[in-house]
């Protein structure tokens, strides 16, 4: 039995959980964490085969957990909260709207977008918030414009996407939070059905027209669908794409040896990014539930617990990767867990690096003398989301 009293809800923990994920992997791999109620699995091998194994860990109750009584489409299961075989003819037929070729054709879109951004706070000074006044915008533009809805919303859509995240701290939230996150997931959803109403009357050459038109083996989305996916992807979308941004900035402002590589070579980018990936995943912890008894590294899960797969642990687990806590440039991250794995791999993955990797390269283009004006990063006070909070810097 592990007497190792591992807290996720405490601040400081939240701050630097990763000298506590080096100790649960190797004295307690598999980890009652009892303010949660939840089952936790720390080591890379055990995470991953959680993602390959539903019929052991269920995605079934991930909204539930995440959102609870906020989940903004109760109506039918996500697809995030599916397990095959009923996950499969779902995924075929949203994929179509990830084809290769859609983040193919939103590069331009995503170059305007940042070079817009980086015009307007230009023009206010040299100094800005980057996770703020940028980073926070990027994706939710770009999801925004994925997914056909009036760039001018962009406001909306960052409070709504920020309050989304927040509801699963709900159980510490004052009841006026609540109502303002309840009141969010209603005017998202609003929107995004008279959108789904626009485009079946006039379909574009857009992500949720893409939904309406989709077609596999002869089977199509239904409307509830259409919007639960259009729901998931600006979620998804709009949130951890800006922490890997802002942390892939930190990364390279932290370490001086990386900081020179970078701005020596532009084409090192995208290791920065992919090695953020993997060093600090925006994603933090996937929710599951174990769907039969589970017995693991000398624990018995009982069948109907919650568990957790670190993702953030099993990315730094030396099992896996060579001087894991260490920030290297010149690593192959392939493999991390960032995305998930298996059914339920990430399939807007390629989407989100390469607009961190065009934010970033812009920033440096435009700002190469860009420094940090806090010595301390301020984390998010999240349990399963990593990023900043805010990032003041200098121009």
């Amino acid at each position: 039995m592990s007497q190792i009293e591992f807290d996720p809800t405490r601040r400081s923990v939240q701050i630097d959980p990763y000298p506590w994920y080096a100790r649960l992997r190797e004295e307690a791999p598999v980890h009652f964490i009892e303010p949660l109620n939840a089952w936790g699995l720390f080591r890379y091998e055990d995470c991953k085969n959680a993602f390959l194994h539903p019929e052991q860990y269920s995605a079934k109750d991930f909204i539930r957990q995440a959102f609870g009584d906020l989940d903004p489409v109760p109506e039918t299961p996500s697809l995030i909260a599916m397990d095959p075989p009923e996950h499969t003819p779902l995924r075929k037929l949203t994929s179509h709207a990830f084809a290769p070729g859609v983040t193919r054709r939103m590069v331009g879109k995503i170059e305007a977008i940042v070079d817009g951004l980086l015009d307007e706070i230009e023009a206010k000074g040299t100094t800005f918030d980057f996770v703020n006044d940028f980073a926070a915008y990027i994706p939710v533009s770009v999801t925004a414009e994925l997914l056909g809805v009036d760039p001018r919303q962009r406001e909306n859509f960052k409070v709504w996407t920020a309050d989304l995240l927040n509801a699963a701290n709900r159980a510490n939230l004052a009841d006026e939070d609540v109502a303002r996150i309840r009141a969010s997931v209603t005017e998202l959803r609003r929107y995004l059905e008279q959108v789904i109403r626009e485009r079946r009357a006039e379909p574009r050459d857009d992500f949720i027209s893409m939904l309406i038109e989709a077609e596999e083996g002869g089977d199509t989305l239904t409307g509830i669908q259409v919007l639960s996916t259009a729901i998931l992807t600006h979620f998804g979308g709009s949130e951890t794409p800006s922490h890997l941004i802002s942390s892939s900035l930190v990364a390279m402002l932290d370490h001086r040896d990386v900081h020179e590589a970078v701005l020596a070579d532009r084409e090192l980018v995208g290791n920065l990014v992919d090695e953020t990936l993997r060093y600090w995943s925006p994603v933090n912890l996937v929710f599951q539930t174990a769907a039969c008894d589970i017995e693991l590294h000398g624990r018995h899960i009982p069948a109907g617990s919650q568990v957790l797969s670190y993702i953030g642990s099993a990315n730094r687990d030396d099992r896996k990767y060579d001087n894991a806590d260490s920030f290297d440039l010149s690593r192959n991250p392939h493999g991390h867990l960032s995305f998930a794995h298996g059914p339920h791999y990430c399939p807007g993955a390629s989407l989100g690096t390469r607009m961190a990797s065009i934010a970033i390269a812009k920033v440096l283009e435009r700002m190469p003398g860009i420094r940090r004006l806090a010595p301390e990063t301020d984390w998010l006070p999240s349990l399963w989301i990593r990023g900043a909070r805010t990032l003041p810097v200098s121009a």
